[in-house]
C-alpha cells in the first residue's frame, strides 16, 4: 500500500528539513566559535629602540594572539628543537606570564636572535594553564618526521632508570 502525500503534507516536511538544517549549522558554528584560538606569529630580525636593555641586539619576536571569544592563561612560551637540539622557553616576556588574554589581547615574548639558529627549530610553542600547547611549525614537515624519528629511535636505546 503506497501512501501519497498531500501537498500541505509536503510543504511541512520540506519546512521541518530546512529548519533542522539550519539549526544543525547554528549549533556547529556557536560551537566553533565558542573555543579557544591562539595565532602565534613569529619576527625574526626585530631591533628595539630607546630601550637600552636592548641596544646593539637583534630579536626574535614571537606574537601570541587570542583571536577566540574565551579567555586563556598563558603559562609558558617558547620552541621546541628538532633533535638532537635542545627546546627553550623564553623569559622576556611582556606582560609576564602567567597570563590572562582576553579576545583581541596579545602577548609578546622575545629572545636575542645571536643565541637562537631558527634552522634548529622544530616548532614554536604557547602553553595555557591547562597544559595544552598551541604550535607553529618552522621546520618542515619532511625535518619535523626525520627528527622525531631519531628521537624514537634514540630512546629505546637508552636503558630505563
Amino acid at each position: 500500500m503506497i501512501l501519497s502525500m498531500t501537498t500541505a503534507d509536503k510543504v511541512t516536511a520540506i519546512i521541518a528539513a530546512y529548519g533542522a538544517v539550519v539549526s544543525t549549522i547554528a549549533v556547529a558554528k556557536q560551537f566553533i566559535s565558542e573555543r579557544v584560538s591562539l595565532k602565534i606569529t613569529i619576527s625574526p630580525n626585530m631591533v628595539i629602540h630607546g630601550d637600552p636593555c636592548y641596544r646593539g641586539m637583534t630579536l626574535i619576536v614571537m606574537k601570541v594572539v587570542n583571536k577566540g571569544h574565551r579567555a586563556v592563561t598563558i603559562t609558558h612560551t617558547g620552541a621546541w628543537g628538532l633533535y638532537p637540539n635542545q627546546s627553550f622557553i623564553i623569559t622576556d616576556n611582556h606582560p609576564p606570564l602567567a597570563c590572562e588574554i582576553k579576545e583581541g589581547e596579545y602577548i609578546t615574548s622575545m629572545v636575542d636572535q645571536a643565541n637562537t639558529d631558527i634552522q634548529t627549530i622544530d616548532y614554536w610553542q604557547a602553553i595555557d594553564s591547562t597544559g595544552r600547547v598551541y604550535k607553529l611549525r618552522q621546520a618542515s614537515w619532511f625535518k619535523h618526521w626525520k627528527s622525531a624519528r631519531f628521537q624514537k629511535r634514540t630512546a629505546k636505546l637508552l636503558p630505563n632508570p
